[in-house]
């Protein structure tokens, strides 16, 4: 008996199990569980959390679908399995506690699908009530102000969060006893641009000069949710003072213009030069021009294309200033032709800035100070960069050239300094140029602050171009013997009328390399330069001697390069040399200075003799007159 009823309860306890599982599966398969996984942060303590559906009118809080806690502490709450979707939500007992998006906005309803799991695990983002309050906002501090901001100034911040609205009302800051100025943006604002402003453009902060600074970039990723700035000024009240680098580089500008007036009245000989002198001036002047306009707000936002004429002396300084040193070169006419040759890179960069120059006056603006096309900018520098290097080195030749003629033609120093001066200034600026792509590079690459070192670098780059404009007319307002080289070249190339025929150059004198008729004209030419002393006019000419002993400039030269193994210009300063040590032995009273003897043997300037007297001495003229006196 014993035996049967300890049988009987181990099969009734299984029997009971089996039912039970098959309950429990029965139960499990008709019902879903909805487990929220996560809640914000800040959500209370205490709170109740209740489901509201649309089979329940919405009720955010109703009792029969408040959640419970499980063992884990999480909210879940177990309901009737349907055959048709719903939507829900969950609301902390009203709706102005409902459920947010993950910035605290409206959240768009959750959907149950008969399909899915019965096991539904959901996050609740936000509480909408909360989130403003706990949710982080990109926050801006303004802990610096210009000392002449007034005193009740209002502060905003116009970015392109608010369509760049400069009085907007949900942008306006506060201002907080520490003096400091604070702004939470709109919440989901992760990146944005902006600039300070007190209300409008006019009075929108600028940099450090008064100039249009860029728009700010408040990135989250990279700068965290605060971020401190520095207004540095304000271009309604600093933006317009005159700064002595404006100051200077206007002077230079109106002395360049005025310049272009003096030059007018220059000697007939230096008209053609002088033209293309004058519009290389002119131009530079309006370039200088146009860019201080820029700094002025009211200018630029009147006539913002004034920003692009500052860029066509790219292509025009160089060939300018090329076609202004060949014209003191050759005395012909330039050919139209090489004229439009030297400019069409300049028409090319027009045609290129067409699209620029019909730009909208606000979008070309906003592109300006936003440096929306500063890699077109760049880009186009970098090949006016390359090209004014290649008129540098063509000026170059030109100059050694007309130095070069000079010797060969002229018995006087003609004071070429200047150009070379203009050359190496040149190069000063086309050095700065290049420093400014490498400095801009390097800033690229490494991730470095070059914009102020690029600035002040351009700033100089101007100043130069502006002292070197009103140097080149100075100049060629006291040099009216500019274009002298450029008549003697003709001469050399075509013989004078009733000079003699070339000598027959093949019976040749084997010692000396001249014929007998060249060695005839050799000795012809150191008597007359004894005898009438030609040498004593500072500006005796290879024609005028060739003229002298009625032969041609081409035997004439010949004669003296190989004859006495010397230029013109040092062969005539020989005998200038040779007078003034005679002068200067004679004149026991010492009545005249070196340089009065100097002056008058024919030099025509202290530089000239100087340099000529060492060539032939070796020494200056104090140390071989104190040698000769030791001697005796």
């Amino acid at each position: 008996m014993r035996i049967i009823t300890s049988n009987s309860t181990l099969i009734t306890g299984r029997l009971t199990f089996i039912l039970l599982l098959f309950s429990f599966s029965l139960f499990a398969s008709d019902h879903i569980t909805i487990t929220i996984k996560h809640l914000p942060d800040y959500t209370p303590k205490d709170t109740e959390v209740f489901l509201v559906t649309s089979y329940n009118n919405w009720n955010p809080s109703d009792e029969n679908f408040q959640l419970k806690k499980n063992a884990n502490g999480e909210f879940f709450i177990t309901l009737q399995k349907r055959d048709k979707p719903f939507q829900y939500k969950f609301t902390r007992g009203t709706w102005l506690e409902v459920e947010g998006n993950d910035i605290g906005e409206i959240k768009q309803n959750r959907w149950y699908d008969p399909e899915g799991p019965q096991q539904i695990d959901v996050v609740i983002m936000s509480w909408q009530d909360m989130a403003k309050r706990y949710l982080n906002r990109l926050k801006i501090t303004v802990n610096s102000i210009p000392e002449e901001t007034p005193y009740d100034a209002t502060l905003f911040v116009a970015g392109d969060f608010n369509n760049w609205n400069p009085r907007d009302p949900e942008s306006k800051m506060s201002k907080h006893p520490d003096g400091k100025y604070y702004l939470s943006l709109p919440l989901g604002l992760k990146k944005l641009e902006y600039k300070i402003t007190r209300g409008s453009w006019e009075s929108v902060e600028g940099r450090d000069n008064g100039r249009a600074i860029h728009n700010r970039v408040f990135n989250m990723e990279e700068d965290g949710w605060m971020s401190e700035v520095k207004v540095n000024s304000w271009e309604d009240l600093s933006g317009n003072t005159m700064t002595p680098y404006m100051f200077l580089l206007l002077l230079g500008a109106f002395q360049g213009l005025l310049l272009i007036i003096s030059i007018f009245g220059i000697q007939e000989n230096n008209r053609k030069a002088n033209v293309v002198l004058i519009t290389l001036i002119f131009l530079t002047s309006i370039a200088i021009i146009c860019r201080v306009g820029t700094f002025y707000r009211e200018i630029f936002n009147a006539a913002p294309k004034l920003y692009l004429f500052p860029e066509m002396l790219f292509f025009l300084y160089g060939p300018l200033f090329y076609l202004y040193i060949k014209s003191l070169t050759i005395k012909e006419s330039i050919d139209i032709k090489d004229y439009f040759k030297r400019l069409s890179p300049f028409m090319i960069q027009l045609l290129i800035y067409t699209p620029m120059i019909a730009m909208p006056k606000d979008a070309f603006i906003e592109s300006v100070i936003n440096f929306k096309y500063a890699w077109f900018y760049q880009l186009v520098g970098g090949v006016g960069l390359l090209f004014s290097g290649y008129y540098w080195w063509k000026c170059r030749n030109l100059i050694r050239e007309q130095e070069e003629e000079s010797a060969a033609f002229l018995s006087e120093d003609r004071n070429l300094n200047y150009l070379n001066v203009v050359l190496t200034v040149y190069l000063v600026c086309l050095t700065i140029w290049g420093v400014l792509y490498i400095g801009g590079g390097i800033g690229l690459v490494f991730d470095l602050e070059t914009l102020p070192l690029i600035e002040f670098l351009i700033d100089v780059m101007w100043f130069i171009i502006a002292g070197v404009s009103f140097m080149m007319g100075y100049y060629a307002m006291n040099q009216p013997e500019m274009l002298r080289v450029s008549e003697l070249k003709t001469t050399y190339k075509v013989p004078e009328e009733g000079v003699v025929s070339p000598v027959n150059t093949q019976n040749i004198d084997v010692q000396e390399g001249l014929s007998k008729e060249l060695l005839e004209v050799k000795k012809q030419l150191g008597e007359m330069m004894t005898t009438k002393i030609l040498f004593t006019n500072p500006r005796l000419t290879l024609p005028e001697l060739a003229k002298e002993l009625d032969t041609n400039t081409h035997d004439l030269s010949k004669v003296i390069n190989e004859g006495y193994n010397k230029n013109f210009y040092d062969f005539v300063n020989a005998y200038r040399v040779e007078a003034f040590i005679k002068e200067v032995y004679s004149d026991e009273k010492q009545e005249f200075t070196y340089l009065g003897h100097a002056y008058n043997v024919g030099f025509n300037s202290k530089t000239a003799f100087n340099r000529a007297f060492k060539k032939e001495t070796g020494q200056t003229p104090t140390q071989y007159f104190n040698k000769e006196k030791q001697l005796m």
